[in-house]
């Protein structure tokens, strides 16, 4: 059976999966410096007190260094369970 999604959020402008853990990867380099820090000694996206990416336009709820986003918010898909997940509210990390 396919998963349409349609009973979620459009992407843009939902900005949920914002609020994962996303650790950097190989092939993450073109993310400004200023929005990293480090987890036990693991390279991460910034996140604000609220838990959203630093990259995440708190107006918009875009993210500001779209072209520059790193490869697990790339591979994020819309509709799977972990984007399921997020859109209700459950924290965790993203899939690497």
């Amino acid at each position: 059976m396919t998963n349409t999604a349609d009973d979620l959020p459009a992407c843009a402008g939902c900005g949920r999966c914002c609020h994962l853990t996303v650790e950097l990867r190989p092939g993450d380099e073109a993310v400004p410096a200023e929005y990293q820090i480090w987890h036990d000694g693991v390279a991460c996206m910034d996140q604000r007190g609220d838990g959203a990416c630093v990259a995440l336009d708190p107006a918009t709820f875009l993210c500001t260094i779209y072209d520059r986003r790193p490869q697990t918010c790339r591979d994020f898909t819309r509709g799977t369970d972990r984007c399921r997940q997020a859109v209700a509210g459950r924290p965790g990390k993203a899939a690497r």
